[in-house]
């Protein structure tokens, strides 16, 4: 009977629930969607880590970690890679040679990774051919040696991009909605600009400068070309000590989500490097391995500990710290933004239950005198606290639910307003939230205890009524 009573109470006032229950949707949407967003950056940003970056285990000899010279090599790898292919849960085992050194072009000069790779090998431990887009050129071919492939942002900095609209793409810029209409852009066809700055220049020109501002981001996608098979020097310095360099032809331009690894990171053939560097054959400085999933990780270091314990064997929450960190402390961020914005939830439901409470004094001074004890007041009271934030959260949730189905599928494409901001901090700026059953039955709980602690100021509010007085209220 109480629970009936409860839930009929907070619909005598309509519009005083109907605030507090929106008050309670928005929270919740708000807050559960924000993590949402958060985790799947940050578990996009960990993909990347292990897809793109450092694998889940990396494998070098003590002293290379410390300067990255040439001449710290792992010694006999080959039967080394094979032991390590034969463990359970290996997908994929790639020796490399690694270096630091200069890249020159006509254009620039950048300090560059070299990393020298067999491309088939590479391929099961790193998605960077997955990053080479149409125009773009190829990973590697067989036919031609001396080929490198660059990130996007290292083949800006060596002057190796370009921009002009072509015919193709204005028409697929027409298929692009935000784009379809502006046919001010055939001024630009075919014309050649040699940097962005020009290339923007141009479009504040044709477009003004705040739709530039808005649309330039997928214009320059469209306009971006690539100067393939033209030569960079590439030098560093040999396992014996001399100064080596060679010329090697772009093939290749990928683009990742993280913009610092671009502009750092290239890849040649390992057989070419070993040509150049005079390194003796069957050494590696690095030897990347790839697993069936995170939870291998720790077991297949150790047992590739065992087999060669005096190399160094590191994971990728030790080789990328800040993204193992973020990565453990999911839970933790979802705990605290959800109380913060609980709390703030509940001091508003603390005050419209109160305001109730105050206008029914002569209310629950009757139903006290007529024999409802002070416990089922107590509980009347609470139950009503419990509903108004049960029914605003569970409106709330599965509005959210959906949301994050429907995003968590297309993606929130933040690409025009914070693309080079995310990507230059390593995340993508295509976002895919995604929240977890436990995590959800989280916040179920946390609404329910925001509801009780909520309702016990009110309710013992209710209890220090004295009947007799409450009845002589004039209300």
């Amino acid at each position: 009977m109480i629970w009936s009573i409860a839930w009929k109470n907070i619909w005598r006032n309509k519009l005083r629930s109907l605030v507090v229950i929106i008050a309670f949707f928005f929270g919740i949407l708000g807050g559960v969607y924000t993590v949402a967003v958060m985790i799947g950056m940050i578990d996009q940003r960990v993909e990347t880590v292990i897809g793109n970056e450092v694998s889940h285990i990396q494998i070098h000899q003590p002293r290379f970690l410390d300067n990255n010279e040439l001449k710290y090599t792992i010694k006999n790898q080959q039967g080394f890679v094979d032991s390590i292919k034969s463990l359970p849960g290996t997908v994929g085992v790639s020796p490399r040679i690694k270096i630091m050194g200069m890249a020159n072009t006509s254009g620039n000069a950048s300090g560059v990774m070299i990393i020298g790779i067999n491309p088939e090998d590479e391929k099961k431990v790193s998605g960077i051919y997955k990053m080479i887009t149409d125009g773009a050129g190829s990973y590697f071919n067989d036919k031609d040696r001396k080929q490198i492939v660059i990130g996007e942002k290292l083949a800006k900095n060596l002057k190796l991009v370009y921009y002009q609209l072509n015919e193709e793409d204005l028409t697929n810029m027409g298929k692009h909605k935000k784009l379809k209409k502006l046919t001010v852009l055939d001024t630009l066809k075919d014309v050649r600009f040699r940097t962005e700055t020009e290339f923007e220049l141009a479009l504040e020109q044709v477009l003004g400068k705040s739709q530039a501002d808005k649309l330039e981001y997928w214009i320059k996608r469209e306009a971006i070309k690539y100067k393939l098979r033209k030569k960079i020097v590439i030098s560093f310095q040999a396992y014996d000590g001399h100064l080596a360099y060679d010329a090697f032809r772009v093939v290749g331009v990928f683009k990742t989500a993280n913009t610092q690894f671009d502009g750092m990171n290239v890849y040649v053939k390992k057989d070419d490097m070993v040509e150049v560097a005079s390194i003796p054959s069957n050494q590696v400085n690095e030897i990347a391995v790839m697993l069936t999933g995170i939870k291998q990780v720790k077991p297949a270091a150790e047992k590739i500990g065992m087999i060669r314990p005096e190399l160094s064997i590191q994971t990728w929450s030790q080789l990328r710290p800040d993204a193992g960190m973020m990565s453990e402390a999911l839970g933790f961020y979802l705990m605290i933004f959800m109380v913060i914005i609980l709390l703030a939830l509940g001091f508003g439901i603390v005050n419209t239950m109160l305001m109730a409470v105050l206008e029914r004094i002569k209310e629950l001074g009757m139903l006290m005198a007529v024999g409802m004890n002070k416990k089922r007041v107590f509980s009347m009271i609470m139950l009503e606290t419990v509903f108004l934030s049960l029914v605003g959260a569970a409106v709330g949730m599965v509005v959210t639910w959906l949301l994050i189905l429907y995003t968590g599928k297309t993606g929130l494409d933040m690409s025009a307003l914070y693309g080079e901001g995310l990507e230059t901090m390593g995340f993508s700026a295509k976002i895919f939230p995604e929240l977890d059953l436990a995590s959800f039955i989280e916040v179920v709980v946390l609404v329910i205890l925001t509801g009780i602690i909520a309702s016990i100021y009110p309710a013992r509010k209710a209890l220090k009524l004295n009947p007799s007085e409450a009845l002589r209220i004039d209300m």
